[in-house]
């Protein structure tokens, strides 16, 4: 890695830290990750069957320099991924989708969302 302590250089590109870090380095970054973080920024911490090692640690001093909520999320292998992929394209599975509208009506798009309720998935296009 080119820059090992990274968190704080990403709290100075920031001006104060990222509102949203996804860790998947899991023990070996879980402290970069609260130093790279705003006050009371969100951590998502992605957990996996089959992390190398077991426990994280984060010194007193990153601890104590972020108010930062740290949210465990649980996914699986690559190997489950791979084998998940081959049996939506075995299958023929595709997402419902409600409605596809394109990117200069993307507030339209979330508001319909919060209001409408829609069935599926709304899309919103970028390009064509």
């Amino acid at each position: 890695m080119s820059t090992p302590v990274w968190g704080a250089t990403v709290g100075v590109l920031t001006a104060g830290g990222a509102d949203l870090v996804v860790e998947t380095g899991g023990p070996d970054t879980i402290e970069q990750s609260v130093r790279a973080s705003s006050l009371y920024g969100q951590i998502a911490l992605l957990i996996t069957a089959s992390a190398a090692k077991s426990g994280i640690e984060i010194s007193h001093a990153a601890y104590a320099s972020s108010l930062a909520t740290i949210r465990r999320v649980f996914v699986g292998s690559r190997t489950q991924f791979e084998s998940m992929n081959r049996a939506v394209e075995a299958h023929g599975l595709h997402p419902v989708i409600d409605r596809v509208l394109p990117f200069e009506e993307a507030r339209e798009a979330y508001r319909g969302y919060a209001e409408d309720a829609p069935f599926g998935k709304v899309v919103i296009s970028i390009g064509e």
